[in-house]
């Protein structure tokens, strides 16, 4: 084996080594895209399905609307309960009102010693 032989051995065994080296980057980039892919589909599936549940969750726990609108019935039955009531003791009120302005109480106050 000459020395040129050799080095022509040499070259051709790095330029292979160089080779499978970049060989080996490309497959292990294409690795990490493929993983961060499939991550980032995993992600915006489970983003989605707790999406769905937190809808789900918040719309079932107002009872579709129907607690809601309970809630604002009986409020406006309440109010309607109050005005009543009130309308029905204003005159009353009125009266005891108007006494308690007409009526002066002309005592003295009791000396003190």
């Amino acid at each position: 084996m000459s020395g040129q032989e050799g080095i022509d051995r040499l070259l051709a065994a790095e330029s292979e080594a160089t080779e499978i080296v970049s060989k080996a980057r490309k497959e292990k980039t294409a690795r990490i895209k493929q993983a961060r892919d499939e991550a980032e589909a995993e992600i915006k599936k489970l983003r989605g399905d707790m999406d769905r549940d937190f809808k789900n969750a918040e719309f079932s726990g107002t009872g579709g609307g129907d607690k809601s609108a309970k809630l604002m019935a009986d409020t406006e039955n309440q109010l309607g309960e109050i005005r009543r009531l009130a309308e029905a003791n204003r005159v009353n009120v009125v009266r005891q009102i108007l006494s308690w302005i007409t009526t002066v109480d002309t005592t003295p106050p009791p000396k003190g010693n």
